[in-house]
C-alpha cells in the first residue's frame, strides 16, 4: 500500500528520479496489520499508562471508524481529532485521555 502511494505521488509530480525521502529499518516503517493494527494495539496499551494525553497520526480517514471503535472499547474520558493538510496531503491526529483534568 505504501509503495503504491509513493508510485502515485511520483507519477502525479512527474518525478523521474525515484528516491525515497525517508529511511529506516523495515520494522520501523511498517507494522503487520498496518496502521489500524498498530494504533489499535497502542490504544489497548495506553489504558494502563499514566499519561495526560496519547496521540497518534492517522494517515487515512477511512481508518478512523476502526480507531474510534477501539477507543470506545477502552472508555477514555476525552477523544479529539485534529485535521491537518499540506497541499494535497491530508492527515489527522487522534488524541485521547483517561484523565478528567
Amino acid at each position: 500500500e505504501a509503495k503504491a502511494g509513493t508510485a502515485r505521488k511520483w507519477k502525479n509530480l512527474k518525478i523521474k528520479t525515484k528516491s525515497l525521502n525517508f529511511g529506516g529499518m523495515s520494522n520501523e516503517l511498517w507494522c503487520p496489520g498496518g496502521e489500524v493494527s498498530f494504533i489499535t494495539r497502542m490504544i489497548g496499551e495506553s489504558v494502563n499508562v499514566r499519561c495526560k494525553w496519547f496521540t497518534t497520526l492517522v494517515s487515512k480517514a477511512s481508518h478512523l471508524p476502526s480507531i474510534y471503535r477501539a477507543l470506545d472499547n477502552v472508555k477514555p474520558f476525552d477523544v479529539r481529532t485534529i485535521e491537518m493538510g499540506q497541499g494535497q496531503k491530508q492527515s489527522r491526529i487522534v488524541a485521547w485521555s483517561f484523565q478528567k483534568k
